[in-house]
């Protein structure tokens, strides 16, 4: 009688409903604030639940150091990542597999870091030795990297030669940068042109880097699993990916470890995030 209640329970139950209970975790670096990753990342997360057959919540933290230690404990399963972090990532946790790479605005599939400040001060790239920076955060691709490069190879001189702010987010620095309490910044292009209205000023800028991207955490999530979100993603229609968050709604495209060697040539070449942490 036991095992014939057994058997009962387990064809009411089905196979499939204790596995789609568990929760998969997911991470995002706040370029805004946690409200705005509320409101740009459910859309997509409720997409991905239905390819997946399980619920997908929002693990919250404060810096790129904390989702990447997060990461390679195995609490999280996905993370929307720039490419510095994921390099770095990668570098210590080989589970980490990038899958989707969302495209920008203009329909590429790369994003460009600048360094700007407020018009009204005329700055130029000369003229900020021993100035005060604004920056995100040390593992932001937008932050001491690709500021550190910038000046080297426009000003002549590196980021050691200037005054830094970390400021937590792209938010932050656009907002520093016009309201004077730093004399230029670095963050993500998309950022800036929210704030050209407000006297933001572009003064250099990157060569295009490879967009954000969906990492997956192979030591959590097997294959199958991988495969079948993948295909879910990739087979969003315009209809349903143009209603998700900013940085979200302009397609995907399949992403691959060696899209990112160009960011580790420059990591290579310019190494100031390595002395910090957040």
């Amino acid at each position: 009688m036991i095992a014939v209640f057994r058997l009962f329970l387990l064809i009411l139950i089905g196979p499939g409903v204790p596995h789609a209970a568990e929760s998969l975790r997911f991470a995002s670096m706040e370029l805004e604030s946690r409200e705005v990753v509320i409101r740009e990342f459910s859309p997509l997360l409720k997409w991905m639940e239905k390819g997946l057959g399980r619920p997908i919540h929002i693990a919250y933290h404060e810096n790129y150091d904390d989702i990447l230690d997060a990461f390679a404990k195995r609490q999280i399963d996905l993370a929307y990542l720039g490419p510095l972090p994921y390099v770095l990532l990668r570098d210590r946790y080989p589970a980490a597999e990038p899958m989707i790479r969302f495209n920008e605005a203009d329909g590429g599939a790369g994003y460009r870091c600048v360094l700007a400040a407020f018009r009204g001060d005329a700055i130029r790239l000369a003229g900020l030795r021993n100035r005060t920076i604004g920056l995100t955060q040390p593992l932001s691709t937008c932050g001491p990297l690709s500021v550190d490069a910038l000046l080297r190879k426009q000003a002549g001189f590196g980021l050691e030669q200037t005054r830094q702010r970390l400021l937590g987010n792209h938010q932050n620095v656009a907002q520093a940068i016009v309201g004077g309490e730093v004399a230029a910044g670095g963050l993500k292009e998309s950022i800036a042109k929210k704030y050209a209205g407000l006297g933001l000023e572009v003064l250099a800028s990157t060569a295009s880097l490879p967009g954000f991207a969906l990492i997956v955490n192979r030591a959590t999530l097997n294959d199958a699993q991988v495969a079948s979100l993948r295909r879910h993603l990739l087979a969003a229609p315009p209809s349903v990916y143009r209603l998700w968050g900013a940085p979200l709604r302009h397609g995907m495209q399949s992403a691959a470890d060696a899209d990112y060697d160009g960011v580790r040539a420059l990591a290579d070449k310019s190494r100031p995030v390595g002395a910090g942490s957040p």
